[in-house]
């Protein structure tokens, strides 16, 4: 159960840190879009203003997603079969892609996370559920059962 744990919790501080620099860097894009000049000191500081702010909130939504995707994606896993690690990055995917949807149809301005106004944007960010849940595999399993079994 531990173990579980700290995978998880890894998980999510891996993905909210990587989505809070991606979401950075297409706040920064749309500005840049509107002659804004964007020098490499305001690029920086910003990545750190938005890891310190923007992340832990990102964390949460990616937490609540993963308490639900992952189970259902071991389930899953168990009952129709395949690769668990596939079922966990896809749910992380899925799972994220699902929560920007309704969290933007519910938030009263146009969009609670920017990044995710574009397609683009809203696929990198979903990536960063994939990445939770390949990191949360690799952790959880660091060996793929394929090859921890012994060949007889």
């Amino acid at each position: 159960m531990l173990k579980t744990l700290i995978a998880f919790v890894i998980a999510v501080v891996a993905g909210a840190i990587v989505g809070s620099i991606i979401q950075t860097q297409f706040n920064l894009a749309a500005l840049i879009e509107l002659s804004v000049p964007v020098s490499f000191d305001v690029r920086i500081s910003t990545i750190i203003h938005d890891l310190i702010h923007f992340s832990p909130i990102f964390a949460v939504l990616l937490a609540c997603v993963l308490v639900v995707a992952l189970p259902i994606a071991a389930f899953c896993s168990r009952k129709l079969g395949g690769s668990e690690r596939w079922w966990f990055i896809s749910s992380g995917f899925f799972g994220l892609l699902c929560c920007f949807v309704i969290v933007n149809y519910v938030a009263p301005m146009p969009t609670l996370i920017a990044a995710t106004r574009s397609w683009t944007g809203l696929g990198a960010m979903a990536l960063t559920g994939a990445f939770a849940g390949w990191i949360f595999d690799r952790l959880w399993h660091p060996m793929p059962r394929e090859l921890a079994e012994p060949l007889v």
